[in-house]
């Protein structure tokens, strides 16, 4: 008979059904735990990952979209829109530097600012894609604590 331990969550494949068996994992009697589970309300555990009804599962949303609503989240990743443009500006700026001073220039003059211009311009490009990338994983992040908090905390 399989039994999985409402209090570690282990899934114990040679448990026999008697009332005084206790979990190999964590030594918890799993009639005593039953017992203790059913007399409180909680969400139900599998794993460890708690479940809840639909009802609860749309005031959890609320509640993330209201935290989220009152942050500084929609202006972050408007903000790092922004500084994402600026970057890409000066990369752009850059490579037609580059271009320009190549282009007045002679001989290796033209061909060494002509490179430093192109690389700058990627140099400005990949800065400004690392910048986005990662600032935006933070605001998601930070943005799935929001929903874990959320999950917790009812």
């Amino acid at each position: 008979m399989k039994k999985t331990c409402l209090k570690c969550g282990h899934a114990n494949e040679s448990a026999t059904g008697d009332p005084a068996e206790a979990c190999p994992s964590c030594g918890a009697i799993y009639s005593r735990v039953e017992a203790a589970w059913s007399a409180t309300p909680r969400p139900a555990t599998a794993n460890n990952v708690r479940t809840f009804s639909p009802e609860r599962d749309e005031l959890v949303e609320a509640f993330a979209e209201r935290l989220r609503g009152e942050s500084l989240y929609p202006v972050f990743r408007s903000l790092v829109g922004v500084i994402y443009v600026v970057w890409m500006v000066l990369a752009a700026l850059a490579v037609l530097a580059g271009v320009v001073a190549a282009w007045k220039s002679s001989g290796a003059a033209a061909f060494g600012s002509l490179l430093l211009g192109v690389f700058l311009g990627v140099f400005f490009a990949v800065i400004a894609k690392v910048t986005r990338e990662v600032s935006l994983m933070l605001a998601d992040l930070s943005d799935a604590a929001v929903h874990i908090a959320a999950r917790v905390r009812a």
